[in-house]
């Protein structure tokens, strides 16, 4: 344990470090203070667009310490879970963009063009088509498994919010009822499991911090850690089901000195 009362801490990036490519006031001199004390910290981003040391170089760029190992996207988190969960060489069709891509060729996945897959992968792509749609629910109607990068219907963006892959996910369980996808990213645990175990945290006294209730918190919470809501990203919706365990302006506003585990 340290002086501020906690072993580590898990945090979102955008609407929390930074919004866009500015830094959020006072959250860059935060993340440098607990480098300073020597509290381990890790991100976790459901944008599945971007490699972690993308990520990472970002955050250098604005000021603060951070490695790739420190960031969890949901590109990453569902190729290893793909890893884990089928044998290498297992016909797969995905869809994404080449982070993606490229994750599941490292985990060993036959990726294929054709409805016989026997898993399907869905992540956002900005080159989505009818096509692929139809690929992917074909396959999953075949009985493919439906692995999800993420489930949020929108995402922030230049010119107010685009469809993301909670969209498209809509769309394929609309044809296939039936179907029972794994999502992979927040709100469930997975990627914040994935955190914890990167930086030897015990979530008994690792905090999460997020700007999103139905996203960030949730998955906090069902992974055991105290989770925080902070005001200075986007609200998109909300979770009746989950109460943050405190709400704050921004991350330089949480008082982490009075915090105990």
């Amino acid at each position: 344990m340290n002086a501020i009362g906690i072993s580590a801490v898990i945090s979102d990036l955008d609407g929390v470090v930074y919004r866009g490519e500015e830094a959020i006031p006072g959250s860059i001199e935060t993340i440098r203070e607990w480098a300073r004390r020597g509290i381990p910290y890790a991100f976790v981003t459901n944008n599945a667009t971007k490699s972690a040391e993308a990520f990472a170089a970002k955050i250098r760029r604005l000021g603060a310490p951070v490695e790739a190992a420190q960031v969890v996207t949901s590109a990453e988190a569902t190729a290893s879970h793909f890893g884990t969960s089928f044998a290498k060489r297992t016909r797969t069709f995905a869809i994404g963009e080449a982070v993606l891509i490229g994750a599941l060729e490292r985990e060993g996945a036959d990726l294929v063009d054709a409805d016989d897959a026997a898993v399907v992968v869905l992540g956002f792509d900005y080159a989505l088509s009818y096509a692929k749609l139809r690929t992917a629910v074909r396959a999953v109607m075949g009985g493919a498994a439906l692995l999800v990068t993420n489930p949020d219907l929108i995402t922030p963006a230049e010119r107010g919010f685009d469809p993301c892959v909670g969209a498209s996910l809509a769309a394929i369980t609309a044809a296939v009822p039936a179907a029972r996808p794994v999502i992979v990213g927040k709100p469930s645990p997975i990627m914040i499991r994935e955190a914890l175990r990167r930086i030897g945290g015990d979530p008994r006294s690792t905090i999460m911090v997020g700007d999103q209730v139905a996203t960030d918190v949730v998955a906090g919470q069902a992974a055991g850690l105290r989770s925080f809501l902070v005001k200075s990203g986007v609200a998109i919706g909300g979770d009746n089901r989950a109460v943050p365990d405190g709400v704050y302006p921004s991350l330089s506003q949480i008082p982490f000195d009075r915090l105990s585990s």
